[in-house]
């Protein structure tokens, strides 16, 4: 009997199925030759057909291209799983790629609303990327800025080109970011597709940079006035001194006319030495050479010295000038530098005499508890001209009284309040004022409370603490 042959093969039930396997092997693709041959290799390496089968040559021939036919695909099955493979691992690395990307990637609608959208642009937005799906991104564009993106995105869809621009976006922290948008058509014109840039900081250091330019620039501008009007202020006592100087030449000079005059030349000396040392000591203060120098001071003394100093001069111009001490003579005597707490007083009390053609002017200070520290809060108050509104937080700066456009500048260098402020907060403190135009000034400053502890007092307590 003919030996049987056993042959590993599933043949189809359909016929339809059938024919369409036969047909693969003359399919026109590429690798379809390279494929069958080695489809027959391997047949050949894998089944041994007996040429002497007692079977009939074409079906014999038809079950060869069968098998042949089943390797083929099987082959072509792995080949398309490693494909299928090789494209997952593509598609996962750039969608890590779109998704972690450092820029914000969005896709828009012909209507404005977001299609698509990566993490960075839904970090910047401040939502979650399912709430934003189908959101307007125009919602989250300033008004400032809405009309410029309104343009952008109709130049983007029209003129078929990349466009970009700038606009602000709030964020749900209310929040200003600013943003670079670079935006392209898709290839079927359907879809806007954006790329988000945040420049903020770098927008804010141009802000901060044009910032300090108008400052220096507004600075130059109050030292070229001050030089100005320094020279005027110089060339003032300095013509007093010298015009006076040689009318004492005179011969026949009565002593009532030379004491006048050299009360005048007087007067001029002190008011040119004042201007000297606010230059010394404001010069001093923009290098940072001013030293802090504490040592015991008397609060109540000094007040009450500063009274006595300008009570004449205050009751010349019909005024009345009182103080206020707070604290008893003991524990008035604190650590602090008692030229700068002098310089403070003086500055403050000359301005109210100088600002005020009647009334009253009252300084001296009160002790403020806090939590965990007391302080000292001086006061100096005038019933004057008072200060406008715009202009309560610009006395403190340098050269301010300088600006000689201002109306009611009076003279002076306008460095005494600059230095007062300095010397504050240098001592640890800070200065503010209260003013109604018309209705006078209180300048206020703070200093700590550093009472003085004296050799005498500690013994006395560590006495006192052993009974």
């Amino acid at each position: 009997m003919p030996k049987e042959t056993k042959l590993n093969l599933s043949l189809p039930d359909n016929n339809n199925v059938f024919l369409k396997l036969l047909e693969r092997q003359n399919t026109n693709l590429p690798n379809a030759t390279i494929l069958r041959q080695k489809a027959e290799k391997h047949l050949k390496a894998h089944k041994d057909i007996a040429s002497d089968i007692s079977m009939d040559p074409n079906l014999l021939k038809l079950i060869q291209e069968l098998e042949v036919s089943q390797i083929e695909l099987e082959m072509q099955n792995e080949e398309l799983l490693l494909a299928k493979e090789k494209a997952e691992r593509a598609e996962k690395k750039y969608t890590e790629l779109y998704d972690f990307a450092p820029s914000g990637y969005l896709c828009l609608s012909k209507k404005g609303e977001i299609t698509e959208l990566n993490f960075m642009a839904s970090h910047i937005l401040g939502k979650e990327r399912s709430l934003l799906i189908e959101k307007k991104f125009g919602s989250f564009v300033l008004k400032e800025t809405l009309s410029v993106f309104n343009q952008f995105l109709h130049n983007v869809f029209t003129s078929k080109v990349k466009q970009t621009c700038e606009i602000q976006l709030g964020t749900a922290e209310s929040l200003v970011i600013f943003i670079n948008i670079e935006g392209i058509v898709s290839q079927n014109n359907e879809l806007c597709h954006l790329t988000l840039i945040d420049i903020t900081e770098h927008k804010l250091a141009e802000i901060e940079l044009a910032n300090a330019k108008k400052h220096a620039e507004e600075s130059d501008r109050l030292k070229s006035a001050f030089l100005a009007n320094m020279s005027h202020e110089i060339r003032t006592p300095m013509n007093g001194i010298l015009g006076f100087t040689s009318l004492l030449a005179e011969p026949e000079l009565t002593e009532e006319k030379q004491k006048q005059y050299i009360n005048i030349i007087e007067a001029s000396g002190n008011r040119l030495l004042t201007i000297i040392n606010d230059i010394i000591d404001i010069s001093k203060i923009e290098s940072r050479l001013m030293m802090i120098n504490c040592t015991e001071v008397n609060i109540n003394e000094q007040i009450e010295y500063i009274y006595t100093f300008f009570k004449p001069e205050v009751e010349a111009k019909g005024m009345k000038l009182f103080f206020k001490n707070s604290l008893p003579l003991k524990l008035s005597v604190i650590n602090t530098d008692r030229e700068k707490i002098w310089a403070i007083l003086v500055n403050l009390v000359k301005n109210a005499i100088k600002y005020s053609p009647d009334g009253s002017i009252e300084f001296g200070y009160t002790i403020v508890e806090a939590q965990n520290s007391s302080s000292l809060q001086f006061f100096v108050s005038d019933t004057g001209i008072g200060i406008p509104k715009d202009r309560q937080d610009l006395i403190f700066e340098r050269f301010i009284q300088a600006d000689i456009s201002n109306k009611n500048a009076f003279n002076g260098a306008g460095l005494g309040l600059s230095i007062s402020k300095a010397y504050v907060e240098m001592l640890g403190g800070h200065i503010w004022v209260d003013s109604k135009e018309g209705k006078g000034s209180t300048f206020y400053f703070t200093i700590p409370y550093n009472i003085a502890q004296r050799e005498n007092d500690i013994n006395n307590r560590n006495s006192m603490s052993f009974n």
